[in-house]
């Protein structure tokens, strides 16, 4: 026999004695039910209570969410007219669904509506809770005992108590993340009388497919700093406030963990500059702002992730485990599904991993994770016409934590398959989905991994670096150059210890990029320094070396030093020549630059003739249509402009402008080049309206590729200003000039020669728009 049971009721106290194992019920004005065993019930204990949440007080009031819980509450009011009565909010592990649920409870409980809560975490509490919410509307001991022992249908009793209660209620079924907890649909049902809100992270369970879903993501930015700030990291600036969220992926528990471990701080002041520290040294320091001696783990950033993937493996899928710990080896941008191949996985080793993983499981295994909102499916949007690749995301947090959880003797089998599947997307291209716009999507993952080897084996280490180089050849190829320019810095950085040739390719190579993108002054200082090494190295007269030697005459011309341009394009040309021949394609190229150098200095008859010979040339050794035949055409066509022969240049201009569109696509930086110098040669020809129709193709290319302040778009730029005015568009002329001059004094000084060019056209804009207006009557 149990001790006599004293239970609180409003002022005073009513007694009630248990004993055995059966049970009483006690309600507690309008918020609470007391349950006490007595006897014939099963082992597992009852709620003490279904009007309370059976959950931890909220840390911060809820951020965002307004239209979620809006119209959640539309329905809560009126349950016979709701446009749904069942409704479903998951989402992954700490994003919050047990927040909205909290919340939403308070508030239609003020509303006068009878709030009903139960965990169904376990079979035996939401079974044992269900049980209790049918005594709260009014069902008999005795028939809550014959429901408990089976000798009556359990859910049709408890709907039809539902269905009868005299007050709108509201039942919240938390935590509703294991399917097996429902057994069948008969559970979840719909009344007139009430609404019903089930919380999960499992969003494709059969049981719940006639609900209205409302998937959770993670909150604003400004929403996350708000919490921050309720947490009492309010001391810190706004800027480091956002930085910390952003950091956090501005995920609710990860945030409540934060602020929860800064408050905790009673002998120093932690900064979030010293937290993102400690942070990115160990990824578990998240944890440490949960209460000491934690044991639930669905309160842990670690721990929840595990909670789902020890679910998955009790339902006899432990291969979701070394899924999701593979796709931990890549970067938290989506990756494509074609990654995931089973072909691939087989042949990348993972068969061997701890749990096997084999190409016929991921299906399934996938499934799994995207049940648990462990990770999601998108369409990642790729190139031109709406083309998407299907790709596989999850959250940062998740990624690192399981990375940093997963065992140390799996690291490496785990690498070393991620780095052979990258691998395996690199050749085929567009016939594994990943068409040259979407290799961008493998350059954050390509980077990511040759981060993650540094501590692995060498062999591990060469492959991800062979992954890099490779892409930074694919991106290069299709006129990337920001991707480029990542994949060659990274490179770089873990070549940069080595006295190599392939150490130097990639110093090259990013100086490559960043005179590709305009920034001239590194890339000089670069390609300076692999000109030099690659001399020591190779000899002067290795065609590794004269390709330094052409990257920083590109380099300086870009600078507008014509002279020193022509001094290192120069000795690439004749270096060629002497190595390759005078009909190789890189003769070829570096005869055409230095062409335009020398034009570039006014010496027009020279590049004239050096111009003619080398287009001769290109043509006799490899065909009027070869992409270095047309750069020798582009550059004659740029001599003949110089000496004012423009209808020859015209017609060069024109061919070479079809030929790049036909081989390399209209967008593409050398098709831009074409169109840029037709529309010069159009202006002189006074055919405005086609001229400036290119002009402005052009620069709203740049602008999107590139960024309103890159040289080639500011170039554009002046043109454009010069047509305009030509036109009689006086006012946008000038105001065009006025904001380009502004940006090449920013970008490339006030001495350069772009730079005096946009000066003299504002002065001219500028003059004709004041002339027009003193004539006007």
């Amino acid at each position: 026999m149990t001790r006599p049971a004293r239970i609180p009721y409003g002022a005073g106290e009513f007694g009630a004695e248990a004993t055995g194992h059966g049970r009483v019920y006690q309600a507690g004005g309008n918020q609470y039910i007391t349950t006490y065993s007595i006897e014939h019930e099963p082992a597992a204990p009852s709620p003490e209570s279904v009007r309370v949440p059976l959950t931890s007080p909220l840390s911060s009031p809820l951020r965002d969410r307004h239209e979620l819980r809006a119209a959640l509450l539309r329905d809560i009011r009126d349950p016979a007219t709701a446009g749904h009565g069942l409704h479903v909010v998951c989402g992954m592990a700490g994003c919050g669904k047990t927040a909205v649920a909290q919340t939403v409870f308070g508030e239609a409980v003020r509303d006068g509506v009878v709030g009903l809560w139960v965990d169904a975490s376990h079979p035996s509490s939401f079974r044992s809770g269900m049980l209790a919410v049918a005594h709260d509307r009014g069902a008999s001991q005795e028939e809550v005992d014959a429901a408990r022992t089976n000798r009556r249908a359990a859910a049709d009793f408890v709907w039809h108590y539902l269905d009868r209660s005299p007050d709108r209620w509201l039942l919240v079924i938390d935590n509703a993340n294991d399917p097996e907890v429902f057994r069948d649909e008969l559970w979840l049902r719909t009344s007139r009388r009430g609404i019903v809100l089930v919380t999960s992270r499992n969003a494709n369970a059969p049981a719940r497919r006639a609900a209205a879903r409302h998937p959770l993501d993670v909150l604003r930015i400004a929403d996350a700093v708000d919490v921050l700030r309720d947490l009492a990291v309010g001391a810190e600036e706004q800027a480091k406030l956002e930085l910390l969220a952003a950091r956090l992926g501005c995920h609710p528990l990860a945030l409540s963990l934060a602020g929860a471990y800064f408050g905790r701080q009673l002998l120093e002041s932690v900064t979030v500059d010293e937290y993102l520290k400690r942070l990115d040294a160990d990824p578990s320091l998240i944890d440490r702002g949960a209460e000491p001696g934690e044991q639930d783990l669905s309160r842990l950033i670690s721990g929840t992730w595990q909670l789902s993937l020890d679910a998955l493996s009790e339902r006899g899928a432990p291969e979701t485990t070394t899924l999701l710990r593979l796709i931990s080896c890549f970067a938290p941008d989506p990756l494509p599904a074609a990654l995931l191949r089973p072909a691939g996985l087989d042949a990348a080793g993972l068969p061997d991993a701890g749990p096997p993983l084999r190409g016929e499981q991921v299906n399934g295994a996938l499934e799994g994770l995207l049940s648990h909102s462990l990770v999601a499916l998108l369409d990642v949007p790729v190139g031109a016409g709406h083309t998407t690749v299907r790709g596989v995301r999850a959250h940062p947090l998740l990624l690192e934590t399981v990375a940093a959880r997963t065992p140390a003797d799996q690291r490496g089998t785990l690498l070393r398959a991620a780095t052979t599947l990258l691998k395996g997307l690199l050749p085929a291209g567009a016939d594994q989905g990943t068409g040259p716009h979407a290799l961008r999507l493998l350059t954050p993952h390509a980077i990511h991994l040759l981060r993650r080897t540094g501590r692995e084996r060498a062999e591990v280490r060469a492959t991800a670096l062979a992954v890099v180089r490779e892409l930074r050849g694919h991106a290069f190829a299709c006129g990337d150059l920001t991707a480029a320019r990542a994949l060659a810095a990274e490179a770089v950085r873990a070549s940069e210890d080595a006295v190599s040739a392939e150490a130097l390719d990639d110093l090259h190579a990013h100086g490559r990029a960043l005179a590709g993108l305009g920034c001239y002054a590194q890339a000089v200082e670069t390609q300076s320094n692999a000109l030099r090494a690659r001399r020591e190295l190779l000899g002067a007269g290795h065609t590794d070396t004269l390709d330094s030697a052409y990257a920083l005459g590109l380099a300086l011309y870009g600078l507008g030093r014509w002279a020193d341009d022509e001094r290192y394009m120069r000795q690439a040309a004749e270096g060629r020549e002497r190595v390759l021949g005078a009909g190789h394609p890189d003769t070829i190229d570096a005869v055409s630059c230095l062409a335009e150098a020398i034009g570039q200095q006014g010496r027009w008859a020279e590049a004239e003739a050096l111009g003619r010979s080398n287009l001769r040339a290109a043509e006799a050794a490899l065909g009027p249509e070869d992409g270095h035949t047309l750069t020798a055409r582009i550059a004659l066509a740029w001599v003949l402009a110089g000496t004012g022969e423009w209808q020859e240049a015209e017609v060069h201009t024109r061919r070479t402008l079809e030929g790049r569109e036909r081989t390399l696509g209209t967008d593409h930086p050398r098709t831009l080049a074409a169109r840029q110098r037709l529309a010069d040669v159009l202006t002189h020809l006074e055919q405005w309206e086609e001229a400036e129709a290119a002009a402005r193709a052009v620069r709203s290319v740049r602008q999107h590729a590139l960024g309103d302040e890159h040289p080639h778009t500011l170039s554009v730029q002046i043109l454009l200003s010069r047509i305009l005015r030509a036109r009689g568009a006086l006012a946008e002329a000038r105001d065009t000039a006025t904001e380009t001059l502004a940006a090449c004094v920013r970008v490339l000084g006030g001495t350069h020669p772009d730079t005096e060019r946009c000066r003299r056209e504002l002065a001219a804009a500028t003059g004709a728009l004041n002339h027009h207006e003193e004539e006007r009557p």
